[in-house]
Protein backbone atom coordinates (compact mmCIF):
# COMPACT_ATOMS: atom_id res chain seq x y z
CA UNK A 1 0.00 0.00 0.00
CA UNK A 2 1.12 3.38 -0.70
CA UNK A 3 1.68 6.49 1.98
CA UNK A 4 0.31 9.32 1.88
CA UNK A 5 3.46 10.82 1.02
CA UNK A 6 3.83 8.74 -2.24
CA UNK A 7 0.46 9.00 -3.19
CA UNK A 8 0.84 13.36 -3.07
CA UNK A 9 3.98 12.73 -4.65
CA UNK A 10 2.26 10.69 -7.71
CA UNK A 11 -0.70 13.16 -8.18
CA UNK A 12 2.16 16.28 -8.19
CA UNK A 13 4.26 14.63 -10.71
CA UNK A 14 1.15 13.34 -12.95
CA UNK A 15 0.30 17.40 -13.27
CA UNK A 16 3.59 17.94 -15.05
CA UNK A 17 4.06 14.93 -17.38
CA UNK A 18 0.15 15.22 -19.34
CA UNK A 19 2.16 14.81 -22.64
CA UNK A 20 2.75 17.39 -25.42
CA UNK A 21 1.19 20.75 -25.53
CA UNK A 22 2.22 22.18 -28.69
CA UNK A 23 0.47 21.17 -32.12
CA UNK A 24 3.63 20.14 -33.53
CA UNK A 25 4.23 17.82 -30.40
CA UNK A 26 1.35 16.28 -30.73
CA UNK A 27 1.33 15.68 -34.18
CA UNK A 28 4.75 13.63 -33.57
CA UNK A 29 3.63 11.66 -30.84
CA UNK A 30 0.87 10.30 -32.55
CA UNK A 31 3.26 9.00 -34.83
CA UNK A 32 4.89 6.82 -32.56
CA UNK A 33 3.36 3.90 -32.74
CA UNK A 34 3.51 4.11 -36.82
CA UNK A 35 7.32 4.26 -37.08
CA UNK A 36 7.53 1.06 -38.66
CA UNK A 37 4.17 -0.13 -39.47
CA UNK A 38 4.05 -2.86 -37.29
CA UNK A 39 1.15 -1.18 -35.55
CA UNK A 40 -1.56 -0.74 -37.31
CA UNK A 41 -4.21 -2.75 -37.55
CA UNK A 42 -5.00 -3.62 -41.13
CA UNK A 43 -2.85 -5.48 -43.43
CA UNK A 44 -1.43 -3.35 -46.06
CA UNK A 45 -2.57 -5.66 -49.06
CA UNK A 46 -6.44 -6.81 -49.06
CA UNK A 47 -5.70 -8.86 -51.66
CA UNK A 48 -2.62 -10.75 -50.31
CA UNK A 49 -5.00 -11.75 -47.10
CA UNK A 50 -8.49 -12.77 -49.26
CA UNK A 51 -6.05 -14.99 -51.55
CA UNK A 52 -4.81 -16.84 -48.37
CA UNK A 53 -7.60 -16.70 -46.33
CA UNK A 54 -9.45 -18.62 -49.74
CA UNK A 55 -6.58 -20.90 -49.16
CA UNK A 56 -7.04 -21.47 -45.77
CA UNK A 57 -11.05 -21.97 -47.23
CA UNK A 58 -10.38 -24.55 -49.55
CA UNK A 59 -7.55 -26.66 -47.15
CA UNK A 60 -10.03 -27.01 -44.94
CA UNK A 61 -12.50 -27.50 -46.27
CA UNK A 62 -16.61 -27.00 -44.60
CA UNK A 63 -14.74 -26.94 -41.31
CA UNK A 64 -14.01 -23.17 -41.54
CA UNK A 65 -16.16 -20.23 -41.58
CA UNK A 66 -14.96 -17.42 -44.57
CA UNK A 67 -14.57 -14.92 -41.20
CA UNK A 68 -12.53 -17.01 -39.34
CA UNK A 69 -10.28 -18.01 -42.35
CA UNK A 70 -9.79 -14.18 -43.03
CA UNK A 71 -8.75 -13.97 -38.85
CA UNK A 72 -6.94 -16.73 -39.34
CA UNK A 73 -5.01 -15.68 -42.52
CA UNK A 74 -4.93 -11.95 -41.16
CA UNK A 75 -3.05 -13.25 -38.30
CA UNK A 76 -0.33 -15.45 -40.56
CA UNK A 77 0.47 -12.46 -42.41
CA UNK A 78 1.36 -10.19 -39.68
CA UNK A 79 3.65 -12.60 -38.41
CA UNK A 80 5.10 -13.40 -42.09
CA UNK A 81 5.56 -9.69 -41.75
CA UNK A 82 7.28 -9.29 -38.37
CA UNK A 83 9.64 -12.32 -38.63
CA UNK A 84 10.75 -10.75 -42.34
CA UNK A 85 11.42 -7.27 -40.63
CA UNK A 86 13.54 -9.25 -37.68
CA UNK A 87 15.48 -11.23 -40.85
CA UNK A 88 16.17 -7.60 -42.32
CA UNK A 89 17.29 -6.42 -38.67
CA UNK A 90 19.23 -9.53 -38.35
CA UNK A 91 21.16 -9.02 -41.17
CA UNK A 92 21.93 -5.40 -41.29
CA UNK A 93 23.13 -6.14 -37.44
CA UNK A 94 25.91 -8.32 -39.29
CA UNK A 95 26.86 -6.02 -41.32
CA UNK A 96 27.15 -3.11 -38.61
CA UNK A 97 26.52 -3.77 -34.79
CA UNK A 98 24.77 -1.00 -33.62
CA UNK A 99 22.85 -0.52 -29.86
CA UNK A 100 20.17 1.16 -31.48
CA UNK A 101 19.29 -2.06 -33.59
CA UNK A 102 19.14 -4.18 -30.98
CA UNK A 103 16.43 -2.21 -28.97
CA UNK A 104 14.86 -2.61 -31.76
CA UNK A 105 15.07 -5.95 -32.54
CA UNK A 106 14.18 -6.47 -29.17
CA UNK A 107 11.12 -4.34 -29.54
CA UNK A 108 9.56 -6.59 -32.00
CA UNK A 109 8.72 -9.35 -29.43
CA UNK A 110 5.84 -7.00 -28.31
CA UNK A 111 4.76 -7.52 -31.79
CA UNK A 112 5.80 -11.13 -32.46
CA UNK A 113 3.99 -12.15 -29.05
CA UNK A 114 0.59 -9.55 -30.22
CA UNK A 115 0.38 -11.41 -33.68
CA UNK A 116 0.77 -15.40 -31.57
CA UNK A 117 -2.31 -14.42 -29.77
CA UNK A 118 -4.07 -12.87 -32.76
CA UNK A 119 -3.19 -16.42 -34.19
CA UNK A 120 -4.39 -18.49 -31.57
CA UNK A 121 -7.72 -16.59 -30.96
CA UNK A 122 -8.64 -17.07 -34.52
CA UNK A 123 -7.89 -20.91 -34.48
CA UNK A 124 -10.03 -21.01 -31.77
CA UNK A 125 -13.10 -18.93 -32.96
CA UNK A 126 -16.30 -20.93 -33.14
CA UNK A 127 -16.06 -20.63 -37.11
CA UNK A 128 -13.06 -23.31 -37.13
CA UNK A 129 -14.31 -26.53 -36.29
CA UNK A 130 -12.22 -29.10 -34.71
CA UNK A 131 -11.74 -32.64 -36.27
Amino acid sequence: MASIRQIEANRSNAKRSTGPKTAAGKTRSSRNALRHGLARSAIGDAVEATNLAVAIASGLGHQVSPDAAMALARSKLALLQIRCLRQAMLAALLTSPLPVDLKGLQGLERYDRAALVQQKRALRSPGIERG
